[in-house]
Order: structure tokens, then sequence, then C-alpha cells
């Protein structure tokens, strides 16, 4: 009966992932994707390089991710971009999943990823060119890789007693990506670094530094791209803070801190009705989370809670503020959730199924949402809508110009 248990748990996993691969043969429609993503990359194909497009900004981002998206687009053109997407988010899974296993075990691994394949940013941007999914992978498999040389020990060569540092350099490449890819995954650089020096038993210095290094590596060819091209190597995150009053609701950086920090004990209940969800086990399980605080301050734990609460304020405090800008945080906040409730339903076994039902219940709340979407997407796919009738749908006043720019003017 066990056995037969086990098979079944990847059932829902794989259902939720076909349902996401629906949406990889319906036409491009996220916003970003269509005003600069899209335009971007094209450009760089043209130009077999990067190239400075001064009506757009992002041109100077650093665009390592973009470069995977531009292979894509070579190949298959819009569709090829939508199937590096659906493979980052696939990525991003696997990595997830491995990293949960260091916390627990398989089966309570499995509902985690399959809670997390239901986040609305999963679900979305699995088939969509962002590239919030690529960083979220890039940095997810840094702390795989930063876990294993900071907790497990394997890294010593017994021989002469001299540490084998090729997995924290290997985290820092892959840090380096998220950096090279995303100019905000900068506010994150702190923390990887603190986490090295925190858990490092020795040299915490010396490994600091390596770690350092290795992260820069990737991202500093786009830096150096920026500054030649604008004479500021951060030049989007300027374009970007420039925007404040149009995009944070304030004047100026400054009141716009202050009124988010105003309203932080709120940021909870703000997670659980916003726009693009993620899930509300975070609300409904925090009792749990503060009965056993103390088990929190253990070194395992301890690395997940310094960097989910790192990406939760990057959250809240980063205009416009979106799920999106720090989907590994709330990744390593459900492994840290779920590590707590296990911990809870070991000692209090009467409250098991009324923990998984509610787990549950999260995922078909969360998924409901996408089969509306599928039913929409089948309508085109089985030819009852013309491209153009499918896209006018997502017509808004807002997007409506992107569209037409990128899927019907010729020019393009």
């Amino acid at each position: 009966m066990k056995q037969i248990k086990d098979k079944l748990l990847p059932i829902p996993l794989i259902i939720i992932w076909l349902s996401h691969l629906v949406q990889v043969f319906v036409p491009e429609t996220g916003f970003d994707a269509l005003w600069y993503h899209l335009p971007i990359v094209k450009a760089m194909v043209e130009n077999r390089g990067l190239v400075y497009l001064p009506n757009l900004y992002q041109s100077v981002n650093p665009l390592f991710a973009d470069l995977f998206f531009a292979l894509g687009y070579v190949v298959l053109g819009d569709l090829g971009t939508k199937i590096v997407a659906y493979l980052f988010a696939l990525g991003l899974m696997v990595v997830s999943y491995l990293l949960a296993r260091k916390y627990l075990n398989r089966n309570w691994s499995l509902l985690l990823i399959t809670l997390v394949s239901t986040f609305q940013v999963v679900s979305w941007q699995s088939a969509s060119f962002y590239i919030d999914l690529a960083k979220a992978f890039f940095e997810i498999t840094a702390l795989l890789f930063l876990f294993s040389f900071l907790f497990e020990g394997s890294l010593i060569v017994k021989d002469n007693n001299k540490e084998d540092n090729k997995f924290l350099l290997i985290s820092g490449l892959l840090f380096g990506a998220s950096l090279a890819s995303k100019l905000f995954s900068i506010f994150l650089l702190p923390v990887y670094l603190f986490l090295v020096y925190l858990f490092s038993n020795d040299n915490k210095i010396r490994k600091t530094l390596y770690f350092l290094l290795s992260s820069l590596i990737l991202p500093l060819p786009f830096y150096l791209f920026a500054y030649f091209k604008t004479g500021h190597p951060f030049y989007s995150l300027i374009m970007h803070l420039e925007k404040m009053h149009e995009i944070g609701g304030e004047s100026n950086i400054w009141l716009y801190i202050l009124n988010r920090t105003i309203r932080l004990p709120l940021s909870l209940f703000e997670l659980f009705t916003t726009r693009d969800y993620v899930s509300f086990i975070f609300l409904v399980f925090l009792p749990i989370i503060i009965y056993y605080h103390k088990r929190l301050l253990t070194k395992e734990n301890l690395f997940l809670v310094i960097f989910s609460v790192s990406q939760y304020l990057l959250w809240w405090y980063l205009p416009p503020q979106s799920s999106r800008y720090a989907v590994s945080g709330f990744i390593i906040l459900t492994i840290l959730y779920f590590k707590m409730i296990v911990d809870f339903v070991v000692i209090k076994k009467q409250y098991f199924w009324s923990v998984l039902l509610t787990i549950l219940l999260s995922i078909i709340i969360n998924f409901v949402p996408r089969m509306i979407v599928n039913k929409r997407s089948f309508n085109y796919i089985l030819g009852n809508q013309t491209k153009q009738q499918y896209l006018e749908q997502f017509y808004d006043g807002s997007i409506d110009q992107n569209i037409k720019e990128w899927h019907f003017d010729a020019t393009l």
C-alpha cells in the first residue's frame, strides 16, 4: 500500500507542469517580455552581441540569463524563448527539491515543490520571457552548493587535511549568474557573504573573499558595458529609482522606506491578499513557527532564516512590490515552514491530517486560476480563435501598444 501511495505522490506535480506547458504554445503576452526582453534579444541576435538601445534603458541591464533566451529565439523565435522559460522553471523545481531533501524526506519534499509549482509567479513565468525564475534557479543552486560546503563536510581532502574550496567557488559563480542577470541581485550579495562568513568554521575572511571574487566574474563584463555606454555601471537602477513616484507612490525614496517600515507588521496579511499570490500557509502556520522559534537557531535552520528574511524584506521594500523579485526567498521560506511543520506533526500526530489538508487546499486554491487560463489557451490552440482574436483579450489600455508592435508591426 505504501509503495502505491509513493507512486501516486508525483501525479499532481506532473499534472501541474503539463498545465504550465500548455501556456508555452500560445503567443507571448507578458508586459516586460514584449516591452523590452524580446526587442533587446532581437537586437542582440541581429548585432551578434550586446547592443545599447537608448529608447530601452534595460539594454544595459546585466543580461546573462537573457543570453539563454536568445539561443531559444535564434532556433524557434518567440516559441523558443518560452521553451527556455519552461526549462528554467523545471530546473528551479529540481534544485528546490534537492535543497528541500537536506531538511525533509522524499514525500514532504515532493509535496513542497507541488505547492511551489502553483505559486503565481512560477505558474506564469514558466511560459513567459521573464528572467526571474532563471535568477531564482541560479540563487537556489548557489545555496545548494553552499549548504554542502558549509554543513556536510564533504569537501575535506583527508590525505593532506586541506580544504577543497571548489563547491564554494561554484556557489560564488552561480550567484554571480544571478548578479549577471538582474541588477537588484546586488542587494543579496551581502547576504551570501554573511552566510559564508557566519557558518565557515575557520578562515572566514579568506573564504568570504573567495566567494566574492568568484561571484564577480560573470557580472563584471555587463557592468563595464553599462559604464562605457552610459557612464554608470548601475544605470538601469538609477532610471528605476527616478520613477519612484510612479512605481512606489511616494515623492522620494526616504518617504517610501518610512512608509514601508511603518506598514511592515501588516506585510504577511498583504502577502496573503496580493494579486501575485504565493500561499496562505505562511499566515495560517505562523503560530507553529512562533511556537518552535528556538529551533530556528540551529545552524542549518538559521541558514534558511537569514536568506528567507532578507528576501522577504526585498519583496517588501523593492518597488514595485512583486513576489517575482524574491522567488528564491519564498521557496526557501516554504522549506523552512515545512521543516517546522514536520517537527510539529511528529510530536502532535493528531494534527497530521489537518496540516496535510490545509497544504492540499492551498495547492488547489492556487491551481484554480491556472485551469481558467488553460481553458482560454485551449480555445486558441484548438484553432477556435485567430492570433489577433486571442491577443485582443489582453488589451487593457497599457499593454495594447506592446502587443501590436511586437506581434503585428511588420517593421519589427
